[in-house]
C-alpha cells in the first residue's frame, strides 16, 4: 500500500512538473508570437470612395401618389486599416436614404400627388466595422458585418434590378464569421466555405446621423433580435476561371434567424425562426474581342417571414449585361417576388429593366465613372387589385481608390 501511495505521489509530482514546464513553454510561445506580431506591424490604409446621383421620373402609375420626380444621392466609403498583411480593421460608412414613416405620412397628407422629392431623409450609418485575420487558406472576422446571403441585391448591375432582391439582403449583424478556402479557380475550381453566428445590431452602431431611421420597437423583436448569437448562416462560393475573360461562379447560402418569443408580436402558435435559402449563378463569356456577356440568375426562398409560420416568400432574379467596344453596355433584367400567406391573398411583384450605360476610361481624377439611363416597369398584383408604375431614370456613379 505504501509503495502504491509513493508511486502515485511521485507520478503526481512528475505530472505537475510537466504541466508547469508546458505552461512555461506556452508562455514563451505566446510571448514570441506577440513579439513577432509587433515586429511585423506595417501600418497601411486603403480607401474606396463611391458616390452616385440618380434622377427618377415616375411618370405613370395606377396610383396617383406614385407619380413624382425624385433625385437621390448615395455615398459609400470603404476603409481598411492594415496592421500587417494578415490583420486589418475594415469599416463601411454609407450615406443613403432612410425612410422615416412619420415624415412620409405627413408629406402624403399634404399633397394630392406624390410630390417631387430631392435627397429626402438622407442619413449616415456605420454599416460595417470589424476586425479581420487572414491566413493562407482561412479568414476570421469579428464585429459588425453584412452576410454572404445571396448576391442579386448587389447594386452595380443596372439601376433598379437589385431592388427586389434587397428585401432579403442581410446587413448590420454583430458576431463572428469564418471562411475556409481550397482549390484553384484555374484548375479544379476555388471553393470558399463560410459559417457565421450573429445577432442583429439594434443597440450598438445602429443609429444614423442627420435623420431618424425607421425602427421596429425593441419590445417588438424581429428575427435575429435575440441579443445572443443564436442566429447563424452558411454559404458556399465556387469559382472557375476558364480564361482571363471567361469565368463561372456559383453561390449557395442558408440562414436561420432566431426569434425572441418573449418580444415577438407574432402569435405563439405561429412563431418560428425565419429561414432562407439562395442559389445563384454568374457566367461571363467573351463572344468576340469587343463583345462580352455577363449573366446572373438567382433564386431565393424565405420561410416564416418575420417569424410568422403563415408567411412565405420566393424570389427570382435574371439579368444580363452585354458589353461592347469596351465602354458601352446594355442591361436587360427581370426580378420577381411572390408572397404566400395562409388565409390571406398575398401578392406577386415583378420588376423589369432595360438600361444603357457608358464607362469612361480611368484618369487621375477617378478610377471609374459610369453613366446609365433606362426604363423600369413595376407591376404589383395584390390579387384583388393591380398596380403598375413606369419610370425613366438617369444614374451617374463615381469611383476613386486611394
Amino acid at each position: 500500500m505504501k509503495k502504491i501511495f509513493f508511486f502515485l505521489l511521485v507520478f503526481s509530482c512528475e505530472v505537475l512538473a510537466r504541466d508547469f514546464t508546458n505552461q512555461g513553454i506556452l508562455n514563451d510561445l505566446v510571448t514570441l508570437d506577440i513579439k513577432k506580431f509587433i515586429k511585423n506591424i506595417d501600418p497601411k490604409i486603403t480607401n474606396r470612395f463611391i458616390a452616385e446621383v440618380e434622377f427618377d421620373d415616375n411618370y405613370q402609375s395606377t396610383n396617383r401618389r406614385n407619380e413624382y420626380k425624385e433625385t437621390l444621392g448615395k455615398i459609400r466609403f470603404y476603409s481598411n486599416f492594415h496592421l500587417n498583411k494578415k490583420v486589418w480593421i475594415s469599416s463601411y460608412l454609407k450615406l443613403d436614404r432612410f425612410d422615416n414613416q412619420n415624415k412620409t405620412n405627413r408629406r402624403n397628407a399634404t399633397t394630392n400627388g406624390g410630390g417631387d422629392r430631392a435627397f429626402e431623409n438622407v442619413g449616415v450609418i456605420v454599416e460595417e466595422l470589424n476586425l479581420n485575420s487572414s491566413r493562407e487558406n482561412y479568414s476570421l472576422i469579428a464585429g459588425k458585418f453584412n452576410l454572404d446571403f445571396g448576391s442579386a441585391w448587389r447594386w452595380d448591375r443596372g439601376i433598379w434590378i437589385h431592388n427586389i432582391a434587397d428585401n432579403y439582403k442581410q446587413t448590420e449583424k454583430l458576431g463572428f464569421s469564418g471562411v475556409y478556402r481550397l482549390g484553384d479557380a484555374k484548375k479544379t475550381g476555388r471553393y470558399n466555405f463560410s459559417a457565421t453566428t450573429f445577432t442583429n445590431d439594434r443597440k450598438n452602431f445602429d443609429n444614423s446621423a442627420m435623420v431618424d431611421r425607421n425602427h421596429t420597437s425593441r419590445s417588438d423583436g424581429k428575427p435575429g433580435d435575440t441579443r445572443s448569437l443564436e442566429s447563424y448562416s452558411a454559404s458556399l462560393n465556387i469559382a472557375f476561371d476558364f480564361s482571363e475573360r471567361e469565368k463561372l461562379a456559383y453561390h449557395f447560402s442558408y440562414i436561420d434567424l432566431a426569434v425572441n418569443e418573449k418580444t415577438s408580436a407574432v402569435s405563439q402558435t405561429k412563431i418560428d425562426d425565419q429561414k432562407g435559402f439562395t442559389a445563384g449563378m454568374n457566367y461571363r463569356y467573351p463572344v468576340a474581342e469587343n463583345l462580352s456577356l455577363d449573366a446572373l440568375l438567382e433564386y431565393a426562398e424565405i420561410k416564416n417571414v418575420n417569424g410568422n409560420s403563415d408567411i412565405g416568400e420566393d424570389y427570382f432574379t435574371a439579368n444580363i449585361i452585354t458589353k461592347f467596344h469596351r465602354n458601352w453596355s446594355v442591361i436587360l433584367g427581370n426580378a420577381n417576388r411572390r408572397r404566400m400567406q395562409i388565409d390571406q391573398n398575398g401578392f406577386d411583384q415583378n420588376l423589369s429593366e432595360i438600361s444603357f450605360g457608358y464607362e469612361f476610361d480611368k484618369t487621375k481624377f477617378f478610377d471609374h465613372l459610369t453613366l446609365q439611363t433606362g426604363y423600369k416597369h413595376l407591376r404589383t398584383d395584390n390579387k384583388t387589385s393591380l398596380e403598375t408604375q413606369n419610370v425613366y431614370g438617369v444614374l451617374a456613379r463615381y469611383y476613386k481608390n486611394f
